[in-house]
Formats: C-alpha cells, sequence, structure tokens
C-alpha cells in the first residue's frame, strides 16, 4: 500500500525515538528487542545519544542536532533507534539503519532473469567492493537466495545492475527465484582503538519513503 508524502510524514511523526545508538555488523533486526551487538564499554563508556527531531517532510524525519556516539575499538555498521538512554526489554527499541550517512545511497531492485543472479535497478550508483542490504518491502517476496539482514558485498557491478557476494570480490549469490527488494548501501566505521562515531544534523534519518 504505496502511502503519499502527507501519510508518510504521519506515519514518522507518530513512531516514538528519543535516542540512537551503535550496532556492530551483526543485523539489530525488527523484534520488539535488538538482537546482541550493541556497543558496550570504551573509555569515555559508550552510551545512546539523544536526538532532536525536526519536522517530518517528504516522508522522512531527521535529527536538528549534531550527535557524537563514543566507541570502543570496533567495526560499527548500524544506528539504532530508541525510546530511551538505557534498556532492551521491548518497549525501548524501534529500529534500526544501515550507516551511510551523507553517503547514503538506496534505492529499489528487481530480479526478473535468474539465470545471470543480477539485480537490476537503474543507475544505482554502487561499485565492486561496496557492501550493501536488501529489504522486503511493499509484502513481495525478496529473490531467493538473498536474506533480509546480511551485508553483502557489489559485485558484478554495471550502470542499471549489479550482483551480491557474501565475500569481498567473491563469487555472486545464486539467485533462483525472482523478487523484488529495497537496497540501501552500508558504510561501517573500523576503529582499531577508542573512537566516536558522528552525525552531523540531517544525516540520521527514520525515512518512511518506501512505504
Amino acid at each position: 500500500m504505496p502511502l503519499n508524502p502527507t501519510a508518510q510524514n504521519e506515519m514518522v511523526t507518530g513512531v516514538t525515538w528519543t535516542h540512537v545508538g551503535a550496532h556492530t555488523l551483526t543485523d539489530p533486526g525488527t523484534g520488539a528487542t535488538a538482537n546482541a551487538g550493541e556497543a558496550t564499554g570504551g573509555s569515555p563508556a559508550y552510551a545512546r545519544q539523544a536526538v532532536t527531531r525536526g519536522t517530518a517532510a517528504s516522508g522522512a524525519q531527521t535529527n536538528t542536532n549534531a550527535i557524537a556516539i563514543d566507541v570502543p575499538a570496533g567495526t560499527y555498521g548500524f544506528l539504532t533507534y530508541w525510546t530511551a538512554g538505557t534498556g532492551n526489554s521491548g518497549t525501548q527499541y524501534r529500529g534500526y539503519a544501515p550507516m551511510g550517512g551523507a553517503n547514503a545511497i538506496k534505492g529499489f531492485a528487481s530480479a526478473d532473469v535468474i539465470a545471470n543472479d543480477k539485480l537490476w535497478s537503474a543507475g544505482h550508483g554502487m561499485a565492486n567492493g561496496d557492501r550493501v542490504m536488501v529489504f522486503n518491502v511493499f509484502a513481495e517476496s525478496l529473490p531467493t537466495g538473498l536474506t533480509e539482514g546480511v551485508i553483502y558485498f557489489v559485485v558484478g557491478a554495471a550502470t542499471d545492475s549489479f550482483q551480491v557476494s557474501t565475500t569481498l570480490g567473491g563469487s555472486a549469490v545464486d539467485i533462483t527465484a525472482t523478487g523484488e527488494c529495497f537496497w540501501q548501501r552500508v558504510v561501517p566505521e573500523t576503529f582499531n582503538s577508542q573512537g566516536q562515531i558522528t552525525i552531523a544534523a540531517g544525516q540520521l534519518a527514520l525515512d518512511a519513503t518506501a512505504c
């Protein structure tokens, strides 16, 4: 059921979220609680940060404050949305966004010729070696062979199509049945020692444009 921008704005405004956290490359999931993988420890110690939300527009709502999240050494791939600074009991977790910030690239894709294992997405803008996730959307089925929550590597990239692999430069995932998906490039950040994930104003988005 596609929604117009007014309805999309109403949707994101109605979602309660007050804090943002950082997750490793483990898929946070979409259950009532987040999967294990939220950052912990460090000095200064990791803590979720408060978010000041702007007015929803064009189907999305973004932060109006600059955010800095202290994290220990590690690789992080997701920003998580929360209703509180602590807790994961089933009332605090709201969802997640793949990291990408100002470099976020996203779109829709379809697999209609399974013999070539390609996802077709006009002018997608990704290159071989990029990381990407696929999501089920509009109640359509993902192309068989792909799994939501897995971070894939782009291979076989062309202007209007790409393939995905579970390893950098590896063989393309075998797509055995047609389907459609929403995809987003993921730009993980790796810290060899204590560091900070920084989010400029306007770069943390709750986006309903795929609805």
